[in-house]
């Protein structure tokens, strides 16, 4: 009875933005994003003229090649086109770069606003006309309206980072309960790291859906092994994050089987690209690097309208487009840095919360975010968004 009550408050309407796409966010954002690195000042300059504008800059985007362009483009797409982003506006140096993105975004079901600095004549010119789209996009959007929101429509991110040997022990298991519950109530998860699966492998292809999911799940965590080892980098064995084996975690595998935790018990549907959305409903892995910036970038520009994010040490990082809630079950981060979390799961630790408690107090905070809540991240402005690179340039 117990496990229905959970699943059925779940399960419960809360309300977003209805896209034209049919996909609902849980945020009304209207964004500049850069193109290319040579037009962040005209993306920046144009966000500080018109407060409430989300700024997304660029870190490369000229002479970009092969996969690694794929990658970057399929993300500036995914990132424009997101649910939480009521409009967008693509800035760029000459128009061939915007309307490449302006293109992948209309494959989604999106439509943008694109702005070439060579067009307009200058950035005297661009910074007046940016100016003008993005009052004219921020008052459209002030009127959009509440409609019903049920879990099924939500995808959730899910990322650990800073992590010790709370975050495997209590933080991410209470993660994976939520986890969980959502999938049983017809919603969607996203995890990645693959790295960070190293040594759990058995557990994910017990997991797969197919044999085929399986096998790729498999080759998509063996790959990060064997670029570490391209690099004279053996990572069985090790943990060579300074953080996490000052938090107790000594081992990949150590660290492996307690990220795993956050995934739940649910079957997996799949391996998604950097930045892909998933097709049908369900618990998906995201090919995306441990990085925490890079991988929220990732799982946002896949989509998830909110990101749970269990830290033990407390990596402050949250995503500019999707609410990161901060969740920690360390007793002395929740002492030390209040501001910095959601969530505090600390009582775990000494026994007076257990498993089920802790998942409640993720849930609840999921839907306080999604019905308008500030995330610490988003209240203290400590958001970053960076799109992985893979290649070189030319």
């Amino acid at each position: 009875m117990e496990q229905k009550s959970a699943m059925g408050d779940l399960a419960a309407t809360w309300t977003g933005f209805e896209r034209e796409d049919g996909r609902k966010g849980v945020r009304n954002f209207v964004a500049v994003m850069a193109a290319a690195d040579n037009v962040n000042p005209l993306a920046r300059q144009l966000a500080a003229a018109v407060p409430g504008v989300v700024c997304l800059p660029a870190s490369y985007g000229r002479g970009q090649l092969g996969a690694d362009f794929e990658l970057a483009l399929r993300a500036m797409a995914g990132l424009a086109a997101h649910p939480n982003v009521a409009s967008c506006l693509v800035v760029s140096f000459e128009p061939e770069s915007g309307q490449r993105i302006a293109s992948r975004v209309a494959s989604l079901g999106r439509s943008v606003n694109c702005l070439s600095f060579l067009d307009e004549g200058g950035h005297e010119a661009s910074l007046k006309k940016g100016t003008a789209l993005l009052q004219k996009m921020l008052a459209d959007a002030a009127q959009a309206q509440r409609v019903p929101l049920n879990a099924h429509e939500i995808l959730i991110g899910l990322e650990c980072g800073g992590s010790d040997t709370t975050s495997g022990l209590f933080g991410n298991p209470a993660l994976g309960l939520f986890t969980d519950q959502h999938i049983d109530a017809g919603g969607t998860a996203i995890f990645s790291e693959p790295v960070e699966c190293l040594g759990g492998e058995e557990l994910l292809e017990r997991r797969a859906v197919t044999p085929d999911v399986a096998a790729r799940l498999i080759a998509t965590v063996k790959a990060y092994d064997v670029l570490a080892r391209s690099q004279g980098v053996d990572l069985a064995g090790v943990n060579p994050t300074p953080d996490n084996m000052a938090g107790g975690l000594t081992t990949i595998e150590e660290k492996s089987l307690g990220a795993l935790a956050k995934t739940g018990s649910r079957p997996i549907q799949g391996v998604l690209a950097y930045g892909e959305r998933p097709v049908s409903p369900g618990l998906w892995m995201m090919d995306a690097p441990a990085a925490a910036v890079e991988n929220i970038t990732a799982l946002a520009a896949g989509g998830a309208q909110i990101i749970c994010f269990v830290t033990g040490s407390c990596n402050p990082s949250g995503h500019p487009l999707a609410p990161t809630i901060k969740i920690s079950a360390n007793p002395v981060t929740a002492a030390q840095m209040p501001t910095h979390l959601d969530v505090d799961l600390g009582a775990m630790l000494t026994g007076s919360m257990n498993l089920r408690e802790g998942a409640t107090h993720i849930r609840e905070a999921v839907k306080r975010v999604a019905e308008g809540a500030l995330t610490a991240a988003e209240r203290l402005d400590y958001l970053e968004t960076n799109i992985s690179r893979i290649g070189p340039s030319v």
